[in-house]
C-alpha cells in the first residue's frame, strides 16, 4: 500500500512561492492552498490540506495531489516517492511522526529563467511571459518571494536538514544572492558537512566561483543537467537554447568532476509529446559523453503535452521502437504509452504546436519528421 515521508519530512516551494509536500504535488485538487508570499510555513504546517494528505497516506490511500507518482508506479516507472525512499530509508525510519520536522527540502528562488522549454511556462520561466501572455492570454508575473527575510525563517524551521533541492527557474540565475547566503549559514554554522545539494539547471549557464568555493564545504553537491532532446531537436523543446553552449558546459562539468570528490552529476529528461519516440537518441548520448543514465519524468500538465497524447498510430510505431530498445528504461515507457491514452487532447497539441512554431520562427516537421506524418 502506498505511504510516503514526504508530508512528514519534506516543504516544497514552488517559483510562485507555493507550499506543497513535494515538487510532484498537484495542488489544484485542493480548494485552498498556500504561498509563502501570503501564508507563514507555520500556517502550511498546521493547514487542512497537508492533515488531509497524511490522513490518505495513513488510511493507505493515494491522495488525490500525488496522482503523479501513482500513475508512474503503476506502469512500472520509478516514482520520486520510489526513489525518496530508496535513498532516506534509513533517516525516513528515525523520524517520530509524532513530531515531524524537515530534513529534507526544495526550494526554486524564484522564476528567473533564460530559457522558455516548449514543455514549460511563464510560471516557471520569466522568459516565457509574452509568448505565453499573447497565445494563452495568461499573465504571470515575475516573482520574487524569497527577498526581505525568508532565508532567515527557512533556516529557524530546519536546523536538522540533510538534503536541499535547488530547481529553477534557472538556479544559476535566480535569487543568487539569497542562495549565497543560505549557503554561507551552513557552511559557517558547521552544518555543511552534513547536507547534501542537488540543483537542476539548464547547463547554459555555468556557475563561477563563488559557488565551488561554497560548495567544498558541504556533504555532497548533485548537479543534475535538465536536457530534453540531442541537437536540433534540443534547440526545438529547449528554445532558445543553443546545443554547442551546453555540450560545453557539459563537457566542462565532467572535468569539475574530477577535481571535486563531492561533486556528482546526473542528468533529467522530461518525457512529452515532442520527445517520447526519440528515447534512444537521448539514452545513446548520455552513454557516449559520459553522462549516467537519465531520470526520466512524465509530463504530466499540460495535458495536451503528455507523451499518449498521440493517435494511435503514433503510439503504435512509438511503441514498436522502445520496446524494441537496448536500453532497458525504454521499454517501461513503450507501456506507459500502449496503456494510457490522452489522444482527446491531440487536437490542441497540434494548434498549440503550429502557434509556438509561428511565434518562434520554428518547424515541427522539419525537427520531428518521423512524427510529423501523424499531425492534422
Amino acid at each position: 500500500m502506498p505511504f510516503c515521508y514526504a508530508p512528514w519530512t519534506n516543504i516544497d516551494v514552488d517559483p510562485a512561492g507555493k507550499i506543497t509536500p513535494c515538487c510532484k504535488f498537484q495542488k489544484q485538487y485542493y480548494d485552498r492552498t498556500y504561498n509563502i508570499q501570503q501564508d507563514s510555513i507555520i500556517d502550511y504546517l498546521e493547514s487542512p490540506l497537508l492533515a488531509a494528505v497524511k490522513e490518505d497516506f495513513n488510511n493507505d490511500q493515494w491522495p488525490a495531489g500525488c496522482e503523479r507518482c501513482r500513475i508512474e508506479e503503476q506502469n512500472g516507472i520509478a516514482s520520486k516517492r520510489n526513489l525518496d525512499w530508496e535513498r532516506w530509508q534509513i533517516e525516513y525510519e528515525q523520524q517520530d511522526l509524532e513530531q515531524p520536522k524537515f530534513i529534507t527540502a526544495s526550494i526554486a528562488f524564484g522564476n528567473t529563467c533564460n530559457l522558455k522549454c516548449i514543455t514549460c511556462n511563464s510560471y516557471n520561466s520569466s522568459r516565457w511571459h509574452e509568448e505565453y501572455k499573447k497565445i494563452y492570454d495568461v499573465d504571470w508575473p515575475h516573482v520574487q518571494f524569497y527577498r526581505s527575510d525568508f532565508v532567515d525563517k527557512f533556516i529557524e524551521l530546519a536546523p536538522e536538514l540533510i538534503h536541499l533541492d535547488i530547481p529553477g527557474g534557472e538556479p544559476f540565475l535566480s535569487g543568487i544572492r539569497e542562495q549565497l547566503q543560505l549557503l554561507q549559514y551552513y557552511v559557517d554554522s558547521g552544518k555543511a558537512k552534513d547536507i547534501a545539494l542537488h540543483y537542476t539547471t539548464n547547463a547554459t549557464v555555468f556557475p563561477d566561483q563563488r559557488w565551488w568555493q561554497l560548495w567544498q564545504h558541504f556533504k555532497e553537491i548533485d548537479i543534475q543537467l535538465s536536457i530534453d532532446a540531442v541537437g536540433h531537436r534540443y534547440e526545438y523543446i529547449r528554445y532558445p537554447g543553443q546545443w554547442n553552449t551546453l555540450t560545453d558546459h557539459v563537457d566542462q562539468y565532467l572535468k569539475q568532476q574530477q577535481l571535486h570528490s563531492n561533486l556528482r552529476l546526473s542528468v533529467s529528461h522530461t518525457v512529452s509529446a515532442y520527445n517520447i519516440y526519440y528515447l534512444d537518441e537521448f539514452f545513446d548520448w548520455c552513454l557516449a559523453v559520459g553522462l549516467p543514465t537519465p531520470w526520466l519524468g512524465r509530463v504530466h500538465r499540460p495535458d495536451h503535452l503528455r507523451p499518449s497524447v498521440w493517435p494511435t498510430p503514433a503510439k503504435t510505431d512509438i511503441y514498436n521502437k522502445l520496446i524494441s530498445s537496448q536500453h532497458p528504461n525504454s521499454h517501461a515507457w513503450a507501456n506507459l504509452v500502449r496503456d494510457t491514452d490522452d489522444s482527446e487532447q491531440f487536437e490542441k497539441f497540434c494548434q498549440l504546436t503550429a502557434a509556438h512554431d509561428q511565434h518562434r520562427g520554428l518547424d515541427f516537421a522539419k525537427t520531428f519528421p518521423e512524427m510529423a506524418i501523424y499531425l492534422r
